[in-house]
């Protein structure tokens, strides 16, 4: 085989990782913006304490909500393909409804841990029993508002423009009801009440779509386990990458909150939350990448291969570039536009979370290269490394360094993350066998930290 038509090959896959990303970040580019409009909302009206309380809330609700979420939209994609090709419709009905299941009773435990959670921490951030209700229904809510199984439904029929309208509900409805609780000075309350329906009504719709597109009709499981081999195994490994990516961004602004204060925390909270907007271009594009690997592995040569992720690489390294450029030349007129002079202090907090967020940006097809080269366990164990780190270190300098400690904290993990994962991707795709598409999982959805 030539050089040049090997190169070729890798070109012409580096634009068809291009285009999807292009696609998918429609929905979440525009509910990217629409963020810094009701993250604006919220931290005028609410003020330093009160956006520092419901940024608590929110980080509480969120991360319950991924320790406890099965990824059940991998399960209904990876499985049901071959029903829906082989059409056995029985089939794909039972699977679909023993996702529906892990999905009820994810959202049932979750309700019991965080009914826990709010007990332990609502006494130590000086929460009011009115709060503390308050926050137990918006995790109720939350919880009740999964739409894991839904998602799949979609993608498994290829309706992934109905998916990305489906993903643009939330922040419209949430950039609504921030402007009614703004309207009526509806205070903390206002605010988690507009978050609780904008998942509700994004829930209904995601449903509504789901039923029209591929229908649904619930049915016993048994025979689940068996008429799909593995996905026990599946489930569980899915579930807990999700659950360390959970962990990963809401612990820091509990520990934060735990340590310094409600204040403190929604300082944290919202460099985080701008910083995030990369952390979704990131996710996107790592969905991107996936596909196309497996594609080169199936089809091109180990050089192919090697090349296509040498290129995707290059690539991120370079938009991360420029998006560093532009956190210092506008990080700061962005805090004052978003926050307000109170929030213009955390300009360095902004600089480090970016920092990390671009290190994860770099690393974009590290994690779906190892999933591409059938080594999820190893993914995964080194997800739990980074996981390891952060939480080390968010310990050793919170304390004393407050949330410049845990933005260090972050910074640190992230570049763990970037070596371990570059190191263990480069050498599997060097000597990895090709794999087949539907031997390993796609790599996970970020849970949402808006």
């Amino acid at each position: 085989m030539a050089t040049g038509e090997g190169e070729y090959r890798a070109i012409g896959r580096l634009g068809a990782v291009i285009q999807n990303a292009g696609w998918m970040l429609g929905g979440k580019g525009i509910g990217a913006l629409l963020s810094l409009v009701y993250l604006a909302l919220a931290t005028r009206s609410l003020g330093p304490e009160g956006f520092g309380a419901f940024a608590l809330i929110l980080g509480t609700g969120q991360a319950v909500m991924g320790f406890v979420t099965f990824q059940t939209w991998q399960v209904v994609v990876r499985y049901g393909v071959v029903h829906l090709h082989e059409g056995h419709r029985d089939r794909l009905d039972r699977l679909q409804s023993f996702c529906l299941a892990l999905d009820v009773t994810s959202a049932l435990a979750g309700i019991l841990i965080a009914a826990l959670v709010i007990t332990l921490l609502g006494g130590h951030f000086g929460w009011t029993p009115e709060l503390r209700r308050d926050s137990l229904i918006f995790c109720c809510v939350l919880l009740a508002s999964i739409t894991s199984t839904p998602i799949g439904i979609l993608r498994l029929h290829d309706r992934f423009a109905i998916a990305a309208t489906a993903e643009t509900v939330t922040p419209v409805m949430r950039m609504v009801g921030a402007l009614v609780a703004v309207l009526a000075d509806a205070g903390i309350a206002g605010f988690l009440a507009a978050w609780a329906v904008a998942e509700l009504v994004a829930a209904a719709f995601t449903w509504a779509a789901a039923v029209r597109v591929g229908g649904f009709t619930v049915r016993a499981g048994r025979g689940v386990l068996a008429e799909n081999p593995g996905i026990r195994r599946f489930a569980l490994l899915t579930n807990a990458g999700s659950s360390l990516t959970a962990v990963a961004k809401q612990v820091p602004t509990l520990l934060v909150g735990w340590i310094a204060g409600a204040g403190a925390a929604g300082g944290y909270r919202l460099a985080f939350q701008l910083s995030t907007a990369l952390t979704k271009f990131s996710t996107t594009l790592s969905r991107a990448v996936f596909p196309e690997l497996m594609r080169a592995r199936a089809k091109s040569t180990r050089e192919d291969v090697v090349g296509l992720f040498r290129r995707i690489t290059m690539l991120a390294a370079a938009a991360g570039t420029i998006v560093m450029i532009f956190l210092f030349l506008l990080g700061e007129p962005v805090l004052y536009l978003v926050g307000g002079k109170h929030y213009v202090a955390v300009y360095p907090l902004l600089l480090l979370l970016g920092g990390a967020a671009v290190l994860d940006l770099v690393g974009v097809s590290f994690e779906p290269a190892l999933f591409a080269a059938g080594r999820a366990g190893t993914a995964l164990l080194l997800r739990l490394v980074m996981m390891v780190t952060l939480v080390g270190l968010l310990v050793a300098l919170v304390p004393g360094m407050g949330p410049t400690g845990a933005a260090v904290a972050a910074l640190v993990s992230s570049s763990v993350g970037l070596t371990l994962l570059g190191l263990a991707a480069w050498r599997a795709l060097r000597i990895a066998p090709p794999a087949h598409p539907a031997d390993y999982p796609e790599p996970d959805d970020a849970n949402s930290a808006d």
